[in-house]
């Protein structure tokens, strides 16, 4: 037992890399409009809340958190939402956040207004938090707890000794850089893959073309109960069908039952079950 952990904190070792702490780092995390995973960053010396979105694949910052970080959006960068919505935005280059006990680098952040998809008396962002923020690193997102922690290669190798894994790989879209997790969800007919997805605050949400292999009707309007495995580990869900550009998307009702482990640069991902306090 000695030896085979041993094995896996030097498999894991390089998953932090240049950017190793020394110690695991915590990060507190609130629900922005009682929903959604939030954060707060340092920007220009002055504290601001950013959402955290494990399906956001990109890091954004609002225009005048570019303008504080002393950044003159340029270019552009194109991606395509879940739903096959178009977003071109321009970009910033090498973008320096400060989250409490660490930093963060952003080889290359898009520029968007978020106001436009908040409601009007929302309160203000100053950006979203995907994954490409983490790409070198291993995380643990306890969203009940409201948890994000930045492992060590030894702590990783602690947390995963109580934790399922299953499969995952990462999608790269706009030129390769954006960091989104998939994880496989078995059918009769094959495997699925479907986005982990902390920014939504849906149950599952499946492609129409693909209900039918999960027993679901792909006409139903309302939400169905969804039994499912997710290599090994069970499923059971409501899920919507949905025209989508992707499988499907799993939401925080669903991700809040487990305490979620990812080794982004190994993709790999573990789940452990969430007991209530």
């Amino acid at each position: 037992m000695f030896l085979r952990a041993l094995v896996l904190v030097s498999c894991l070792s390089c998953c932090v890399g240049a950017y190793a702490t020394e110690h695991p780092v915590e990060i507190p995390l609130t629900a922005y409009l009682g929903v959604l995973p939030s954060l707060k960053v340092d920007v220009g010396g002055k504290p601001a809340t950013f959402l955290f979105d494990t399906a956001g694949g990109l890091t954004v910052v609002t225009p005048d958190t570019a303008k504080a970080l002393g950044c003159q959006p340029w270019g552009q960068m194109t991606g395509f939402r879940m739903r096959g919505d178009r977003l071109d935005t321009p970009r910033c280059e090498d973008v320096r956040l400060s989250l409490p006990a660490m930093g963060l680098r952003v080889e290359s952040a898009g520029v968007w207004d978020f106001s436009a998809l908040m409601p009007k008396d929302a309160p203000p962002l100053a950006g979203s938090i995907a994954l490409d923020a983490f790409a070198d690193r291993a995380i643990t997102l306890d969203l009940t707890a409201g948890k994000l922690i930045i492992e060590t290669p030894r702590s990783l190798a602690d947390r995963v000794k109580s934790a399922k894994e299953v499969p995952m790989r990462i999608s790269r879209e706009v030129g390769g850089r954006t960091v989104t997790p998939l994880v496989g969800v078995d059918t009769p007919k094959g495997r699925l893959w479907m986005e982990l997805d902390c920014g939504s605050d849906g149950n599952v949400i499946v492609n129409r073309p693909l209900a039918t292999a999960l027993g679901l009707d792909p006409a139903a309007k309302g939400k169905q109960p969804l039994t499912a495995s997710l290599g090994g580990m069970p499923l059971k869900a409501n899920a919507q069908i949905m025209d989508l550009v992707i499988d499907g998307n799993i939401g925080v009702p669903v991700l809040k039952q487990w305490v979620i482990t990812l080794d982004l640069p190994h993709q790999r991902l573990w789940l452990a079950p969430r007991h209530q306090d």
